[in-house]
C-alpha cells in the first residue's frame, strides 16, 4: 500500500459513511503526510461508555483498519473539572479513586473495538492527568490563557446554552476548553497528533 493511500482510504471510508461534517485542509493532509495520527477523548465519569461513544469508537477503528494510528485520551484530569457541553448543571465532583475505577472500566470497553500493540498502527492509551495534575496554574494562565478570547468562548454552544437558560456555569467548567486545547498541544508534541476526531 502506498503511504498516501492510508490517508485517502480512511477519508473515503468515513466520507462515504457520513462521518464528515467539518475538516481542516484535507488536501494538505493527503499531500504532505504519510499517515494520520488521530485521537479522541473520553472523560472518566462512568465505568463504561454510553451508546453515543460508538461514533468515536468507529472512527478510531476505521483509522486503525486503514493502517493509521489511533490515540485514546482518557480524561483523568479533565474529569476533575467537568465538561459543560450538553449539561444543564455542574457535573458531580468524583474522588480520585472513583476516577481511577472508571478509567479501568472504560479501557476494558475500548479494548473490545481497538487493538493496543506496539505496531505502527497499534493504538496508544494516554491519560491527561499525566500533564494536568502537575500544571502550575499561574504559568498556565500566563503562557496559554492570554491566547483565548473570553468573547469567543462565550459563543461556544456549551457555554451559550447554559447562560441563555440562566443555569449556573462555574468558572471551573468555563476553563474546560482551555484544558482541551492544552491536551492537543501535549499530544501533538509527544505523539505527533495532527487531528482530533470529534
Amino acid at each position: 500500500m502506498k503511504t498516501h493511500n492510508k490517508i485517502k482510504e480512511f477519508i473515503n471510508i468515513i466520507r462515504n459513511r457520513g462521518f464528515v461534517h467539518q475538516t481542516t485542509d484535507l488536501k494538505s493532509l493527503e499531500e504532505n503526510y504519510n499517515r494520520i495520527v488521530g485521537y479522541t477523548g473520553f472523560d472518566c465519569t462512568s465505568n463504561t461508555l454510553h451508546v453515543g461513544s460508538l461514533l468515536q469508537l468507529m472512527l478510531l477503528r476505521w483509522l486503525q483498519k486503514t493502517n493509521n494510528k489511533p490515540i485514546i485520551l482518557l480524561g483523568g484530569g479533565t474529569t476533575k473539572i467537568g465538561d459543560p457541553s450538553g449539561k444543564d448543571a455542574t457535573r458531580k465532583i468524583l474522588s480520585k479513586n472513583d476516577i481511577k475505577k472508571n478509567s479501568e472500566g472504560i479501557k476494558s470497553v475500548i479494548k473490545k473495538f481497538i487493538d493496543f500493540n506496539e505496531s505502527d498502527n497499534g493504538a496508544q492509551l494516554v491519560n491527561n492527568e499525566k500533564w494536568l495534575d502537575n500544571l502550575n496554574y499561574i504559568d498556565f494562565l500566563r503562557n496559554f490563557g492570554k491566547h483565548f478570547s473570553v468573547n469567543r468562548m462565550l459563543t461556544f454552544d456549551s457555554v451559550k446554552t447554559r447562560l441563555e437558560r440562566e443555569q449556573n456555569l462555574s468558572f471551573l467548567e468555563f476553563n474546560y476548553s482551555l484544558l482541551q486545547a492544552f491536551d492537543f498541544l501535549q499530544l501533538s508534541k509527544n505523539y505527533y497528533i495532527y487531528y482530533r476526531l470529534l
